[in-house]
């Protein structure tokens, strides 16, 4: 094809239990993802060899500075890893348009990374199957093979162990991140094997889900993470109180920092976004919405 345009998705969990340590170094956790609209788009056009550039222009400055557009970026892993799975020498002139803010808790990267193996699937006319281009998001990180597709799924192992739950309706979302960067590797490194979450914490978000009631379930949840985070890092405890002294429902998603606040409405999260700037928190705040079952399909 001369040119392709690929959506990424991103994705919030309702619930982190990290569960233990395991042998090969990884932990284990058992988690529920749920696909979010917000998402990275990708353009692919001919050229003679392969070409890779990016833009965040509606990314403060600081995180701009943290997005390289280089070998070091999934995006471009992952097209490494189709190249030598399939032997394809074919170029292209790829540029990625981010807009999911990186280091947040939201799989920005790791959507970057399955978009590109759906892209490059059709602008190489590769004809890879479901099932191939699932094992190859595996070797790429954990939430790259749940951003293949979304929805709603219980992620177990390193997270990459999908079990697909029924999606409900949509939700609004407000997602707030604190400036704060967060390392991953070093949240993990505090857990010492105690938490106040594990699988029977996630058995209830899962009965919630599949009920329909997510608000009911991001109450239900609770995330390990917080537990590590919180006690070293106070804004991001601030962050949390300050939605749920408002009356809402909050969550921190992934390893953080980003803070998933549920809305009855659009309408509340404008008066929410207000309030912040208020309050003079130098947080960015981003609305979105929960995909739907028939937005999936």
């Amino acid at each position: 094809m001369n040119s392709v345009v690929q959506h990424s998705i991103s994705k919030i969990n309702i619930g982190l239990a990290i569960l233990n340590k395991r042998a090969d170094g990884y932990h284990a956790i058992d988690t529920i993802f749920q696909s979010i609209h917000l998402g990275d788009t990708i353009y692919f056009a001919k050229h003679h060899s392969v070409v890779f550039s990016g833009i965040a222009p509606e990314l403060p400055p600081y995180m701009n500075d943290m997005i390289p557009y280089d070998e070091s970026n999934l995006a471009m892993k992952a097209l490494r890893t189709v190249q030598n799975y399939t032997g394809c020498t074919t170029g292209g002139a790829i540029h990625l348009l981010k807009r999911v803010p990186p280091a947040a808790g939201l799989g920005g990267g790791s959507g970057d990374a399955a978009a590109m193996l759906l892209g490059l699937n059709t602008f190489w006319d590769l004809r890879l199957t479901e099932a191939e281009l699932f094992q190859l998001a595996k070797t790429l990180g954990s939430d790259v093979p749940f951003l293949l597709k979304g929805g709603t799924a219980r992620g177990t192992g390193r997270g990459e162990e999908l079990r697909y739950l029924s999606t409900g309706k949509a939700h609004w979302l407000l997602l707030v991140k604190p400036e704060i960067s967060v390392s991953t590797g070093t949240a993990y490194n505090r857990f010492n094997g105690i938490s106040a979450f594990n699988s029977a914490t996630i058995d209830a978000v899962e009965k919630s889900m599949n009920d329909g009631r997510m608000d009911e379930a991001m109450q239900r949840s609770g995330n390990t993470f917080e537990e590590l985070l919180f006690p070293n890092n106070e804004e991001l405890a601030q962050c949390k109180a300050f939605f749920a002294d408002r009356g809402h429902t909050v969550v921190m998603t992934g390893s953080g920092p980003t803070m998933a606040v549920y809305l009855n409405q659009a309408r509340d999260a404008l008066d929410l976004q207000e309030e912040i700037k208020a309050a003079g928190h130098n947080w960015l705040s981003l609305i979105t919405r929960t995909h739907a079952k028939e937005e999936l399909a």
